[in-house]
């Protein structure tokens, strides 16, 4: 079995989901069923993938950081030439890149790993790959992260068809999150409002509409984000959150495998096309994605998508009448949206 270091290029927490399951499945294939997965620290793989049994060690990529204001410590040559020396250290066996970006196999190739799979799209970068077969850039529509790594685990029999990314939350935390919600009355909606860029943002106002539409039907509302969204969302609910403490709670924390916990003890996601939401339908909870800029997402049955030119013409009452055609909610709820 070889030691296997898997390089997870996207620097989104929905794209890491996506890759989970393939992960998996090379971890099958790996020396004692583990695997080391090398990821940018914007996907925070260190804390999503802490229920993995499959994941021996998350090694921070830090190249070109999102954050403009610092400098990533592997921006440098000399930095390149570090992680190499480290990587060379832990004598792997294998590596298994999920990108057609050279500069891994480069990188492969001065750690030493002999075995290197890579997507192969270019020449340039199949001079530094040595284990064919190669895939073909997705050529459909939409996101191209899932089909693409989904074809590569084929191509190379890791499986035999597409696995839909499900995510490991440990049951200490599960346990942990169900009594925290416990006082808030069901059916409880989590309203993912975090966004990697300003395009695929639907607004805090927007969500606070919304939510006012649902408390109005008796559901409960949980805003979920990160720290960056934490000052809006608690100025925005606080009046909510204070006056019907049974039917609004606000978690804006780092920890995004906690998150998916609280999502784990909701009803349904409504939120932004961002990692939350992937994050939702990965713990087996039904989402409603707010797509403006961009296709809605088909990976996965759970995820059903409302879609608009620009995010501004997605209005809370066509999610309203949305929702009332689903039925993923008690009908009786939405029967005046229909």
């Amino acid at each position: 079995m070889y030691k296997t270091l898997v390089v997870h290029h996207r620097s989104g927490i929905g794209d890491l989901v996506w890759h989970v399951p393939y992960i998996r499945a090379i971890a099958e294939n790996s020396a004692n069923g583990k695997v080391t997965v090398l990821a940018r620290p914007s996907c925070m793989a260190a804390d999503l993938l802490a229920g993995e049994k499959c994941v021996e060690e998350v090694i921070e990529y830090d190249r070109r950081p999102r954050d403009k204001s610092r400098k990533g410590k592997h921006d440098s040559l000399v930095g390149q030439l570090r992680l190499s020396r480290e990587l060379r250290k832990k004598k792997f066996d294998r590596i298994v890149i999920f990108s057609s970006r050279t500069r891994y196999g480069i990188l492969a190739l001065l750690a030493g790993i002999p075995l290197r799979l890579g997507f192969g799209f270019s020449a340039v970068e199949r001079a530094f790959l040595n284990c064919p077969p190669y895939i073909k850039r997705f050529a459909g529509q939409g996101s191209w992260v899932y089909p693409e790594a989904t074809n590569f685990a084929m191509a190379h029999r890791f499986t035999t068809q597409p696995i839909v990314p499900k995510l490991s939350v440990p049951a200490s935390m599960l346990d942990e999150m169900s009594l925290q919600l416990a006082p808030m009355r069901r059916p409880r909606v989590a309203l993912a409002i975090g966004a990697s860029n300003r395009e695929k943002n639907w607004g805090i106002e927007n969500f606070a509409h919304l939510a006012e539409k649902l408390l109005e039907r008796g559901c409960s509302i949980l805003v979920l984000g990160g720290p960056a969204e934490k000052t809006v969302a608690e100025r925005q609910f606080s009046s909510l959150a204070a006056t019907r403490p049974q039917q609004v709670q606000v978690m804006c924390q780092p920890s995004v495998l906690r998150s998916a916990a609280a999502l784990s003890g909701c009803d349904l996601c409504i939120g932004n096309d961002t990692g939350v939401l992937n994050m939702a339908v990965a713990v087996d909870l039904p989402a409603v994605g707010l797509f403006g800029h961009t296709l809605p997402l088909k990976h996965d049955p759970l995820l059903h998508g409302i879609s608009g030119t620009d995010m501004a013409n997605i209005s809370v009452e066509s999610i309203m009448k949305r929702l009332a055609e689903l039925n993923l909610l008690a009908p009786e709820l939405f029967a005046a949206d229909k």
